[in-house]
């Protein structure tokens, strides 16, 4: 019976530790090194909530950011996890491989002392007190390590987060703790079919739950948490380096195979350890492969949803900064104010309005064709403004198609709207016109209110009520002041109201003459009939037709087009191409009319869906006053300008809401996984490192009796170095280059639809794979840097060790 008294003592802990004391130091390092790595990974994340408040624009109500914040902390769940577990993996992965070289090395040592009556019970027992010990230090260093890290980047509260999540590293090491006792126990004779059997299970059900995650993620949807999510990451990479693996011990087999024929010591000698040493070697290059493809996977992720998140968002807002004033809508002279704010440097007024195409809503957005290419988002190359209004007025490349020498629609699409604004003149104050009626019954002339559609220099609507100046049998005269706004001003419509009468009027108002106040005389002539009870009627508009032959219609001017550019989304939706007509009702006025597809897009910035349309507001304008006397107003502001100048636009605004073309609240709660990719990498490197030198080092102790044999060959010291160092080269380089292989394969089918999952505001059509390459290769550098110290390093205790190397009785 073992006398635990004798055995189980301080003594004999402290003997076995100071025998092994490089590995156990290597293990230490290992747990402190992914104690740090969590610890780092929780204090980034935990401010999210802080970066996503502080990233709602100004005006924004209270309630709306707690909501968006909410939304982003349940999105952050679902993601969070991949980062821990894949760092876990590593270093349980590094952690057991590094206990089953100890055990190993202890391997006569574990055989005298069980010779003498050590029990499982008692080897269990100084396993475990090892290993807790290896815990608590590893603990202790790896919070200091994450402390330092934390105030070297963000000061002493910094570091006060990361002493906060010391429970965090403790579990964490608990957990490695316990895999190091795992593989400290293992038997040194184990059933080798039981074991492979039980290997093949793992990896099958590996490369199973990874094609299983790569499929529901798909179907996966950020607010809230989802398995799914958390998991695949980890499994996915799993499986690409076990895959890596496979394929590293299938070329090294295959390659050895004829190494034995070969002529040179250097091909013969170094392929052929390589496949006798699979075993052992295969850790290094499950370890590298795994990290190598996880950095891959980190930077596709980090350039991916940059850019994806601000593409999403410039499609979405449509431009730098944007209010919407609805129900309200935008005057020219907020237009104008808002132009002067420090950081603006465009901005127009925008019509977002909802369109019916039989029982299906799309969206409208409408800009002043000479500014849109100006304030509208290219969404980083997902639209093309500059092409949507050269699509939709018929305009060559710089050229709005206004001028009539290089872009006329009326010419290029029959029966589409052309806008013809009159200018008033640099120098217009007013606007005055003279009528003459004609009234059966009653005498109107009193009653009317004439109304002119005025637009400024930025393209900003205004409709401008004229006052009756002079009221007589022969003539009625009306004028008014033009209103505050940017000039040049322009004329767009003419409408004749007729107010309160005690009867029906009817008859007809002949434009006499309309000029400009300061300016002159404007070249107009129209004529309008009332009858039936009609009491609003436009007199003249500015569409570009013949006046002549306007009035020679007997059932008046047939109503035009309106050109629009349309969605990828819209297109598919209603089977339609370019040149193609539909009718469309404006949503809730009952104003109708017809569209003329002029291009189809990829996405129209600033719309509220996908099915979307866009159109220059002076064509909407006429192609409105073509069908009745009202037409839809600018209810938005754009302003093209830097995103932290939203505080004063919300001001010049009546403190409304502003939105900015940048990851909103949720968005950027999410986007602290950047930096937490970031992180997980860089700490799986580190592992990997220390794990791929201990194994080194083991692999240098198992064959040290070779070193004599080759010398007494008559191989030099500096060529076993070199040797050894092809030996490393090849299967570390190899690693990384199936690694590499691996992560790119793990990038081109999970990022995407991570990104999609885990980031509530990404618009697909914003999602591409786009790496962050520096960052990435500076990772990459960093750790094949490592690689290359530890090859070099081995490669000269190799050669140290050759110059003394003698035939022992072992060896022979």
């Amino acid at each position: 019976m073992a006398d635990s008294r004798s055995l189980v003592t301080a003594r004999l802990v402290l003997h076995r530790a100071r025998a092994r004391a490089g590995s156990l130091l290597a293990l230490t390092a290992t747990v402190a090194a992914a104690v740090a790595a969590v610890i780092l990974i929780l204090v980034v994340t935990d401010g999210a909530a802080a970066l996503g408040r502080a990233a709602a624009p100004a005006g924004t109500p209270d309630d709306e950011v707690a909501a968006a914040v909410s939304i982003g902390a349940a999105s952050l769940s679902s993601a969070l996890p991949s980062l821990l577990l894949t760092v876990a993996v590593v270093a349980a992965a590094a952690v057991a491989q590094l206990g089953r070289l100890l055990a190993a090395a202890r391997e006569h040592e574990t055989d005298t002392v069980r010779a003498r009556g050590l029990s499982r019970g008692q080897a269990l027992a100084l396993h475990t007190i090892e290993a807790v010990i290896v815990g608590i230090a590893g603990t202790a260093a790896g919070v200091v390590l994450a402390a330092g890290l934390a105030i070297a980047v963000g000061g002493t509260d910094a570091a006060g987060a990361a002493l906060s999540r010391s429970a965090a590293g403790a579990v964490v090491a608990l957990l490695l703790a316990i895999v190091l006792v795992a593989a400290l126990a293992r038997r040194s004779v184990t059933r080798r079919r039981g074991a492979r059997a039980t290997s093949i299970a793992a990896v099958a059900l590996i490369v199973a739950a990874a094609a299983l995650g790569l499929w529901q993620l798909g179907f996966a949807r950020p607010g809230g948490f989802d398995p799914v999510v958390a998991l695949a990451p980890t499994v996915v990479l799993l499986a690409a380096a076990l895959a890596a693996l496979a394929v590293f011990g299938a070329i090294a087999r295959v390659a050895a195979l004829p190494a034995g024929r070969a002529r040179g010591l250097e091909a013969s000698l170094a392929l052929r350890q390589i496949a006798r040493r699979l075993p052992l070697s295969g850790v290094a290059v499950l370890l590298v492969a795994l990290t190598v493809a996880q950095a891959i996977l980190a930077g596709a992720f980090a350039g991916t949803w940059t850019a994806a998140a601000t593409d999403s968002a410039a499609l979405r807002v449509g431009v730098d900064l944007r209010v919407d004033l609805a129900p309200q809508s935008a005057s020219p002279a907020e237009v104008a104010a808002v132009s002067g704010i420090d950081g603006i440097d465009e901005v127009a007024a925008a019509v977002t309005e909802m369109l019916e195409f039989g029982d299906d809503e799309v969206s409208l957005v409408a800009l002043p064709a000479p500014l849109a290419p100006v304030v509208m988002a290219d969404a980083g190359g997902a639209a093309d403004p500059a092409a949507l209004v050269r699509a939709v007025t018929g305009g060559a490349d710089g050229d709005d198609g206004r001028d009539g020498d290089s872009g006329d629609v009326g010419a290029s699409a029959a029966g589409a709207v052309r806008a013809d604004p009159v200018p008033l003149g640099d120098d217009a104050t007013g606007l005055s016109l003279a009528v003459t009626a004609e009234w059966t019954g009653a005498d109107a002339s009193a009653s009317l209110q004439p109304l002119a559609v005025l637009r400024d220099g930025r393209g900003t609507v205004i409709a401008q009520p004229l006052t009756l100046s002079a009221v007589s049998t022969d003539q009625v005269t009306a004028a008014a002041t033009l209103p505050e706004g940017d000039g040049p001003w322009s004329l767009m419509a003419l409408v004749m109201r007729i107010g309160p009468t005690p009867g029906v009027p009817t008859g007809s108002v002949t434009l006499q003459e309309v000029s400009a106040v300061g300016g002159e005389v404007l070249d107009l002539s129209g004529t309008v009939t009332f009858e039936g009870g009609d009491r609003e009627r436009v007199i003249w508009l500015a569409d570009g037709r013949d006046a002549a032959a306007v009035d020679a219609a007997a059932d008046g001017p047939a109503p035009q087009a309106l050109r629009v550019a349309v969605s990828d989304a819209f297109s598919a939706r209603f089977g339609v191409g370019e040149g193609d007509r539909l009718d469309y009702r404006v949503a809730g006025t009952g104003r109708r009319g017809e569209v003329l597809v002029a291009a189809v897009v990829e996405a129209i910035p600033g719309a509220s869906r996908a099915d979307a349309v866009f159109a220059t507001t002076d064509d909407l304008l006429v192609a409105s006053l073509q069908r009745g006397t009202t037409f839809a107003p600018a209810t938005s502001v754009w302003a093209a300008g830097r995103t932290d100048a939203d505080g004063a636009l919300s001001a010049a605004l009546d403190d409304r809401a502003v939105r900015v073309a940048a990851p909103g609240v949720a968005d950027r709660m999410v986007g602290v996984l950047v930096t937490g990719w970031w992180v997980s990498a860089a700490g799986a490197a580190v592992l990997a490192l220390i794990a791929t030198l201990a194994i080194v080092q083991s692999l240098a102790l198992a064959r040290g009796p070779e070193l004599a044999v080759l010398r007494a060959l008559g191989v030099t010291a500096g060529r076993q170095a070199r040797l050894r160092a092809v030996e490393l080269t090849v299967i570390l380089g190899g690693a990384a280059l199936l690694g590499a292989g691996a992560g790119a394969a793990v990038a081109l089918l999970l990022t995407a639809p991570f990104v999609a999952a885990t980031t509530p505001g990404i618009l697909p059509v914003a999602l591409s794979l786009e790496p962050a390459w520096g960052p990435l290769g500076g990772l990459c550098a960093g750790l094949l840097l490592g690689l290359a110290l530890i090859v070099g390093g081995a490669s000269a205790r190799v050669r140290r060790a050759a110059r003394d190397a003698l035939v022992d009785e072992e060896a022979r």
